[in-house]
Formats: structure tokens, sequence, C-alpha cells
């Protein structure tokens, strides 16, 4: 794969995050705002495996982990300009239509299911729409609402152990395990590219200094 061809799709990404500020390693994203500002977050502090907390599993399912990984050093010396100079439009409830046979390989689709929500984003006078959809993580290891719990060297299910809630080292409902994160690149919406474009002339620019 050839990061060339993605850096500036994922920069766009980091610039989703503009004038969204907020802390936590791994916050609940209870809305896109949130999302919007860990983005923010992990840009300002560094932090990809923040940044990696915002991606949809449709979108760490086309494109690794590690490719965003080695993309990300190389986009966040360009983002500052456009960080500073972007700003939420809009944040909307959306429908998906269906699939566009022109789309190509590199986009993104959330399930057909899938609760979604538009946030439309302005920078230098462009805009463009990014695509969220609401996911809940499966309980962690050890908690009241695992499947099962680690006894010694043995897993047991539910099922198998009456007593499991006597094991369990923490609570954490499904309200503190739902997150909305991006769904990107999503066809209908990043088809013209215009907040990319911007990118890639702030690349251009710092590089022909």
């Amino acid at each position: 794969m050839n990061w060339k061809l993605l850096l500036p799709a994922f920069a766009c990404l980091a610039l989703l995050g503009a004038g969204c500020g907020m802390a936590g390693p791994r916050p609940v994203l209870r809305e896109p705002r949130d999302t919007l500002g860990a983005m923010e977050t992990a840009w300002a502090k560094d932090d990809v495996g923040l940044f990696l907390h915002t991606l949809s599993a449709p979108v760490l399912k086309r494109y690794s982990e590690h490719t965003i990984r080695l993309g990300w050093s190389e986009l966040r010396p360009h983002l500052g300009p456009l960080v500073e100079q972007s700003r939420v439009v809009e944040v909307k409830a959306y429908s998906m239509p269906g699939r566009d046979l022109a789309a190509g390989d590199n986009y993104v689709w959330p399930p057909e299911q899938a609760r979604l929500m538009r946030v439309r984003l302005e920078v230098r006078g462009a805009e463009e729409d990014f695509l969220f959809m609401q996911e809940v993580d499966p309980a962690p290891e050890g908690s009241r609402q695992a499947p099962g719990v680690w006894i010694g060297d043995r897993y047991y299910t539910r099922r198998e152990h009456r007593a499991l809630q006597t094991y369990a080292a923490g609570d954490v409902p499904e309200k503190d395990r739902t997150h909305w994160r991006l769904v990107f690149p999503y066809y209908p919406f990043q088809k013209d590219g215009r907040i990319a474009a911007l990118l890639q002339e702030e690349i251009a620019r710092t590089r022909g200094r």
C-alpha cells in the first residue's frame, strides 16, 4: 500500500478536532464532538493511540494500524496551520443511501444498520462532510459485564461458574463502552476531497520553503 496516496485522506482526520479540546487518554466518545476533541488532543500531544481510539472498526479493518501509525509521524508537521483555522459548522443525524458502484476500493462503508451522524467541517472557506457511527465496545476482561473471567489458569463463562460476580474487578456498563467513531474515507462525502486538497497545498508550501 502506498502511504503517499493515503496521506491527504488521513491528514483530514486530525483536522476534525480543531477547537474541541478535551483531556483523558481514552475518553468515552458520547457524541461526535467528543470524538473531535479527542482528535485534537491526539494531535496536540502526539498520541497516535488516542487517535486510533477515534477510528471506527470499518476504518481499522480497511487500513492497518501500522499504516496509520507510519503516516501519523509524517503528517503532524504539516497540520498546524490548518488545525488552527478549522471549525465545526453542523452536526446532524444521517441515513446512508445505497452503496455507489462508482466508489473505489479505498473507501470505507459503515454496516447497513449502523446509527450515523454527519459532521460538516469548514477550513479556509472550504466545507466537507465527515461520517461518524456509533459503536459499542466489548466489556473489558474482569468487569461485571464480561462474558467470563480467568480464575487461576482457567477461563470460566457465566454458564460454567455461578459466582463470577465475586471475581469481577469493576463495573463497565454499556453506556461507558459506547462511542461515536469516524468512518473515513466515506465515498459520498470524500469523493471531492476539498479539505484534502487544502492539505496538499499546505504540504507543498511548507516543503518548498
